[in-house]
């Protein structure tokens, strides 16, 4: 019996959003948490999903600041490249 893996692949702009933590600190310190994502409301909906999650990688990640910010990457943000990688 032969197996057919069908893959899907989305389509990212050279530019998207992410959700960015930055340390309170530190605040030129960014990282990309969560994205990319095709629209700002996307990452919006996100955003408490996204922030739960990094407080349980990171406990100091409530104390971060967190903005949903348009730059130019196609690269998974932290949460997206650890699950990639479990």
């Amino acid at each position: 019996m032969s197996v057919i893996r069908l893959v899907v692949t989305k389509s990212v702009n050279a530019k998207n959003f992410y959700i960015v933590a930055s340390a309170p600190n530190e605040p030129s310190l960014q990282v990309k948490i969560s994205g990319p994502y095709l629209t700002r409301q996307a990452a919006q909906a996100d955003l408490a999903a996204a922030i739960d999650e990094a407080m349980g990688i990171d406990p100091c990640a409530k104390d971060y600041t967190y903005t949903i910010s348009h730059v130019e990457s196609r690269k998974p943000g932290v949460i997206q490249h650890m699950a990639a990688h479990a």
